[in-house]
């Protein structure tokens, strides 16, 4: 009989020690039903990334669009200032040239002609002025007559206004009057050359050699892009957010290149009928090593100075893993496993404000400093974590 009873308890101790066995198991598989185990090779390998959530409202800023434009000194028509035909060009569309670079030479007959001027006037003003001399040394003597004199002294002015004017003229193309006059050096030159007026890219070059250059003629352009401006819309319930001075951030939509900064320096008075908007026009210096373009799009990003400070978690939008009306993110810290794994536990969010690339989250427990997350295949993530728990 007392075998019996020490039988029976045995066997009650024994399924009460299972039964505990089977809760303790059954409470390790909950808690890491919500993790996923991986090694850096692993999400390597899947393209999964890390990032650390930004502590940001994007509430509190505002994002407008606009075009890339160069500056009006940073861009330049080249025309000649006479008539001439193309002699030779010295440069090619898409060169970089220095500003006074020469670009071609004209071969103009009018030129020559000016020259020819200059030389008449200048031998003409020389005789006047000793004409003009003699008569100052009658008058002293009262001797010649007044009238000869008065004429004598307006012919003299005249050629030395005229002489100034067509030495001014020479000037302007860039031939060496004093050369002109000295008569050791004396050459009369057939030919101008047309020089570079800013530093910057040969945007166009219309000429051929033998082409009829007129003043108004388009030689070739020029522009230089390292200070660049964008002329943006804004509509007028946003107006009053903007002010002279202002710093933005501009994203180059279309083009891999890294934000710049710019400063807004002016504001239109006046709303764009096309458009609708108040165009605001900001200056910028293109970074280092990346071409950007006038006509590129752009869009400016500039903090709301009137927003409430507040500083819930952004992140991408691609590490949102949306299930029905609930959220989650995938979490994880710089700490790692005993087997040297990465834990990713799948955390709960609430959604706030969003934007194209990014959106504000809150998550449902307090999360330390040190929290990173899964910025994109979050689905592959799930995937893993359903075949570890077993499809939970």
């Amino acid at each position: 009989m007392k075998n019996l009873i020490f039988i029976y308890f045995l066997v009650l101790i024994t399924f009460f020690s299972c039964s505990e066995e089977k809760k303790e198991s059954a409470k390790t598989e909950t808690a890491k039903a919500d993790e996923v185990r991986m090694t850096d090779d692993q999400l390597k390998i899947m393209d999964i990334k890390l990032v650390t959530p930004e502590k940001k409202s994007l509430s509190s800023y505002i994002y407008l669009n606009g075009k890339v434009k160069a500056l009006p000194n940073f861009q330049a028509v080249v025309s000649s200032d006479i008539s001439g035909k193309i002699e030779s060009t010295h440069v090619l569309e898409g060169d970089f040239v220095n500003k006074g670079r020469l670009l071609m030479t004209l071969r103009s007959m009018e030129v020559i002609e000016l020259q020819n001027q200059y030389l008449g006037i200048k031998s003409e003003q020389d005789f006047l002025a000793i004409e003009f001399k003699r008569q100052q040394e009658l008058r002293k003597s009262n001797i010649g007559a007044l009238a000869e004199y008065q004429t004598v002294e307006a012919k003299y002015n005249a050629a030395i206004n005229q002489e100034k004017a067509i030495r001014a003229k020479l000037v302007l193309l860039g031939i060496n009057v004093a050369d002109l006059q000295d008569p050791k050096k004396a050459t009369i030159t057939s030919t101008i050359s047309i020089k570079a007026p800013i530093d910057g890219y040969v945007h166009k070059l219309p000429v051929k050699v033998g082409m009829l250059a007129l003043p108004e003629t388009i030689l070739a352009e020029l522009i230089n892009v390292s200070e660049l401006q964008a002329d943006l819309f804004v509509y007028d319930k946003d107006i009053n957010l903007i002010s002279e001075g202002q710093t933005v951030e501009l994203d180059f939509i279309n083009a891999s290149i890294p934000f710049a900064k710019g400063k807004v320096i002016h504001i239109e008075r006046a709303i764009d009928p096309d458009t609708k908007a108040i165009n605001i026009h900001v200056v910028f210096t293109a970074t280092d090593k990346n071409l950007i373009l006038p006509g590129m799009n752009v869009r400016a990003i500039i903090q709301n100075p009137t927003e409430e400070k507040r500083t819930p978690f952004t992140v991408p939008i691609s590490s949102i893993l949306q299930e029905q009306d609930h959220s989650f993110v995938f979490c994880a810290t710089n700490q790692k496993s005993a087997d040297g794994k990465q834990i990713l536990k799948k955390c709960k969010v609430i959604l706030g404000d969003k934007n194209e690339q990014f959106t504000e989250i809150t998550f449902m427990n307090e999360m330390p400093d040190d929290i990173l997350v899964a910025q994109n295949n979050v689905m592959v993530l799930e995937n893993e974590r359903k075949k570890t728990s077993g499809g939970l």
